[in-house]
């Protein structure tokens, strides 16, 4: 007996009838790190009419049990519409869309979600092409207590082995869809001031060389400058 998918199925529906893509990303997913442990549906922010028409009625987030030490969340249905702007500034016609990955604690699922929904929307709502290297500023600490006001954008080099190779598992290259995940990583504002002075280039390699003290899970970890 074949077992079915039924969001599969949805995904494949909306991808052979309206063009959405996100049925790529979440059959990479799959491909990528298997199935998740379970998935949130998208719950819009308290007052808002939905989901952003630009993104996925079927958004949702994956979720992954792969460490004792975090989670990994993963965007599906982001990358339905290409940022605005990008099929010019990626001299591509396709365009550039994105899925979003973030690692967090179990106990900060909700607010991992939140964050997630509101990346997905972001671009759309206020009109521009985003990409690795932008910082969103959010207006408060990302929870309580915490020194982490703005989220980061980058590749995401913790997740996946084959990052510096040719066909990344965080890139999709169809002939009708680019598609790139894209991790957001937390940091403080001191930072944020060193990504502005020194560039992105290097503060990557900073990133690099702090991987090991989980500098993106910890949501009460102290500044690292």
């Amino acid at each position: 007996m074949t077992n079915v998918d039924p969001y599969r199925s949805a995904l494949h529906h909306d991808w052979q009838h309206h063009g959405d893509p996100s049925l790529l990303a979440y059959e990479r997913l799959l491909q990528w790190k298997g199935a998740p442990t379970y998935r949130f549906g998208a719950r819009p922010k308290q007052g808002a009419d939905g989901l952003h028409s630009k993104i996925s009625p079927h958004f949702s987030i994956c979720v992954y049990e792969t460490n004792p030490l975090f989670q990994v969340f993963c965007t599906v249905g982001a990358s339905r519409t290409a940022l605005p702007n990008s099929t010019f500034t990626s001299r591509d016609p396709r365009g550039i869309r994105h899925e979003y990955l973030m690692h967090g604690s179990a106990k900060h699922a909700e607010v991992v979600c939140e964050i997630l929904l509101m990346m997905a929307e972001h671009p759309f709502i206020h009109n521009i092409d985003i990409g690795p290297g932008y910082v969103l500023p959010i207006g408060d600490p990302i929870v309580a207590d915490s020194v982490l006001e703005y989220l980061y954008l980058t590749y995401p080099f913790l997740d996946d082995a084959h990052i510096y190779e040719p066909n990344p598992a965080g890139e999709i290259n169809h002939p009708q869809a680019y598609i790139q995940t894209l991790w957001i990583v937390p940091i403080s504002a001191a930072e944020r001031t060193l990504l502005r002075r020194a560039g992105v280039e290097e503060f990557e390699t900073f990133l690099h060389t702090k991987h090991s003290e989980r500098y993106d899970a910890d949501f009460h970890r102290a500044s690292m400058i």
